[in-house]
């Protein structure tokens, strides 16, 4: 499924955004340490859906440093995480 049209913003439009930064973002409950150590990364087959995700460069250069294909590393983190929520009863997902 592609857009139907394509938002164009002016420069003025940019100018009056607004700059978030991580002291902005709201604090969340950390799954600690040993949850990302035991984090077992799973593959599943290439039938994937297309995304578009706006992550720091720091994320990407860690994931990228680390694999050959930098986005199954994204993956399996947000599958780790995934399956850690259901396996707790939290979240639809």
């Amino acid at each position: 499924m592609t857009k139907p049209f394509t938002v164009q913003r002016s420069l003025g439009q940019v100018r009056k955004m607004e700059d978030f930064t991580l002291e902005d973002a709201t604090s969340r409950e950390s799954y600690g340490a040993a949850f990302w150590r035991e984090a077992v990364p799973l593959y599943p087959s290439r039938n994937r859906r297309l995304a578009r995700l706006r992550l720091d460069p720091e994320i990407l250069d860690w994931f990228g440093a680390r694999k050959d294909d930098d986005h199954a590393g994204v993956n399996a983190v947000l599958r780790a995480y995934i399956e850690r929520r259901r396996a707790e009863g939290q979240g639809v997902a």
